[in-house]
Order: structure tokens, then sequence, then C-alpha cells
């Protein structure tokens, strides 16, 4: 007995008409005839699709003409081994049951695993747009203030969650700043006094230091507070003098 070749079309399976003849030991076009008849009958009720058991086909035979031809699926092959009897009808019966659940066993596994890669693209999806949030936010934070390291500090931490490795870097710090409250205790003033001189003499500007985030004196708010390079000590100590 030949073995039995499946039909996978679109995760559809069946297996051609002129297999199942040569397997039960029939003339191809009796089993056509058989089928043609299974067919007028089904196709008198509105209950029952054909095509679940029984679709239409041909084939091109070595001559060049063209024959008629059924692709049987397994309610199909149910039908046509229901009608048989003896040795050959119980080896169909074993043979097409057997590659019907072979062939389904194989797109059941093939169907997990993309259910399986689609699960997975699905949760990268909602990682990057996760990723994107985060970095959305650190850029609005940014833009929430005028001083050019703390943009430039979120912009690096913005690329950083999208990329996952650093792409633009965190500004260095080149030079020590002083607070108004440290250079007042240096030359023996108020933090007033040296606020008061910087405000005067315009000395809050990028030449004498930069603006900073700070802890307020009086609250809990972060304020920008004006920190001085070095070389702005010593203006204040020829201003005071």
């Amino acid at each position: 007995m030949n073995e039995l070749q499946l039909i996978n079309e679109n995760g559809k399976i069946y297996v051609d008409s002129r297999q199942v003849a040569k397997m039960i030991g029939k003339r191809h076009d009796n089993l056509i005839r058989d089928i043609d008849g299974y067919v007028n009958i089904l196709g008198q009720t509105s209950k029952l699709r054909t095509d679940n058991f029984f679709v239409k086909s041909s084939y091109q035979a070595g001559t060049g003409k063209t024959y008629p031809c059924y692709k049987l699926t397994r309610k199909g092959c149910d039908m046509v081994a229901n009608k048989l009897t003896g040795e050959k009808g119980v080896l169909f019966t074993a043979e097409y049951v057997t590659k019907f659940e072979e062939m389904e066993k194989q797109l059941n596994q093939i169907s997990e695993i993309k259910i399986t890669e689609y699960q997975q693209k699905e949760l990268e999806i909602r990682e990057n747009e996760a990723k994107a949030k985060v970095a959305e936010l650190w850029i609005k934070l940014g833009d929430r203030t005028n001083i050019p390291e703390y943009r430039q500090i979120t912009d690096s931490y913005a690329s950083l969650v999208l990329a996952g490795k650093p792409v633009l870097p965190l500004p260095e710090v080149k030079e020590k700043t002083y607070s108004a409250g440290e250079i007042g205790k240096i030359l023996g003033v108020s933090a007033n006094k040296i606020g008061r001189l910087a405000n005067e003499f315009n000395l809050k500007t990028e030449k004498y230091g930069k603006y900073f985030y700070d802890k307020s004196q009086y609250s809990n708010k972060e304020v920008e507070s004006f920190r001085y390079y070095n070389s702005a000590i010593d203006i204040f100590k020829e201003l005071l003098a």
C-alpha cells in the first residue's frame, strides 16, 4: 500500500483522490463518480457545505489532457472509508487517520511558535512604547529649565533610555563653583551682601559663573541659584575694598 501524501493549503489539509483510489484498490474514475454522488446529496441541504468534505480540482495527464479529481478533507476520507469493507478499508482508515493527526500536530506546533513570536513582538513593542514615554518625560523636564547643563543631562538620560547605552554625554564639571554664602564666609561678609554686589555690578553672567538648581532656604522647593567661579572672588574683594 502506498503511503498517503497530504496536501497543506494555507493550513487546510487534503489528500488527492488519485492517492485514495490507489490505496483502496479502486479505479479513479469510479471513485470520482462516487464522490460526485456524495457531493450531489450534500448539496441538497444548506446545513452542510460540500467543501468541508470534498473540493473539486483537476490534474493534467502525461498526454496533456486535463482530468477531474477531488481533494478530500478528513471528513471526506471518513465518508469514503465508511463505504469500505475488508482489509483495504481498515488499512486506508488507519493510514489517513494517522497522517491527518501527524499533520495537524505539526500545524499546531507551527501555530504555537507563531503565537509565541507574536507575543514576543508585542512585548517588545510595549517595552519600546514605555521607553519612549520615559524619554519624553526626561525631555519635558529639560524644557522646564533655561540652564543648558540641565538640558544636556535630561537629553543624555532620554537617549540612554531609548538606546540602552550612553549616546549623548553628560556635561563635564570643568571648574569649581561657589555659592554666595561660601564666598561671603571667605570674605567675611553675608551672602546677601555678595548677592547685592553681584546684582549691582552685573556679575551673574557666564564669565563669572552659572545657574544651578538648589534647595530653597525657606521651603522644600528647588530654585535656580547662581554659583560663582573662583575668578569672581577677586572681583568681590575689589568691590568690598
